[in-house]
């Protein structure tokens, strides 16, 4: 797993350790779908902004097989989550979203036939425990559509991951995550004509959320995921998902005033740690691979 990687998933989980923030602000004031469009709309314009200053480019491809990567991220993965998260609260949410990496490791195990040793599972579990401590024990039978509807997030976030894997041999990362932003924004405006919801909302919560979450989650974290993933195996870039547990607790600290005791100090140490373990293993096995017999 090379420096970029690292700092890309470093990148990713620091944005999305955030996202959950500005998602609640946001739907304070306006609806699930009708927010993904806001998202989606910024995430878009930003990147006709770089293909207009040539910063990126698109070539031309068989767009169309994309359609199931699209189908589960964006459009069922964020419907998922959105809803969910408009349901439970955000531990809860970040507790179940930390599932993936383990479905990751799981499907790849059977869609690309990876293969990992007992050490990588054993710290894997060792992060998803990390991720327990910080947000509790305390999981409640309530808001339970809320927690099946993140589950759904999970396979969705899960089965895009494996797919953008294979795709990435013939798409570059910027050509799937503009593709993507473009889809959603299209599919998210028709679902909310079709019922009436689409309405402009003019509130400092809502614009902000959007900016943040179309420009940084969608457009920024996205190019950045896709990157990881065309460079190294889904089984080694999701690790990096249960960081986003430990950002978003730090969020809540600085800005809810949140306090965390040292069962949470615990959880994020076990974190970090089979993040480094795993991120060391990863760099000594590349380079016994490229060094010559």
């Amino acid at each position: 797993m090379g420096l970029n990687v690292i700092l890309s998933g470093v990148g990713v989980s620091t944005i999305f350790g955030f996202s959950f923030l500005f998602t609640k602000n946001a739907l304070d004031f306006v609806s699930p779908v009708n927010f993904l469009v806001y998202r989606f709309f910024v995430a878009s314009l930003v990147f006709l902004f770089l293909l207009s200053f040539k910063i990126i480019t698109i070539e031309r491809k068989p767009y169309w097989k994309l359609w199931k990567l699209v189908l589960f991220q964006p459009i069922l993965y964020f419907i998922f989550e959105i809803y969910g998260i408009d349901r439970i609260n955000s531990s809860e949410a970040g507790m179940i979203i930390a599932l993936i990496p383990i479905v990751v490791n799981v499907l790849s195990a059977f869609i690309l036939k990876e293969k990992v040793d007992s050490l990588h599972y054993t710290l894997l579990a060792m992060g998803f425990f990390g991720v327990v401590l910080i947000v509790g024990f305390n999981i409640s039978m309530q808001n339970l559509f809320g927690k099946i509807l993140m589950l759904l997030a999970v396979f969705s976030g899960s089965i895009y991951t494996i797919l953008s894997r294979k795709l990435s041999k013939d798409f570059k990362p910027q050509e799937i995550t503009f593709f993507m932003m473009i889809s959603g924004f299209l599919f998210f405006s028709m679902v909310n004509l079709f019922t009436g919801q689409l309405k402009l909302v003019l509130n400092f919560q809502v614009l902000t959320s959007a900016l943040y979450l179309g420009t940084f989650s969608s457009a920024v974290a996205f190019f950045l995921l896709n990157y990881m993933v065309k460079k190294a195996s889904p089984t080694l870039t999701t690790v990096f998902s249960n960081l986003t547990t430990v950002t978003s607790v730090i969020a809540g600290v600085i800005f809810r005033k949140e306090i965390i005791g040292i069962q949470q100090i615990i959880g994020m140490t076990m974190i970090l740690s089979s993040l480094l373990v795993i991120t060391v293993r990863g760099q000594r096995m590349k380079v016994l691979q490229n060094t010559p017999k």
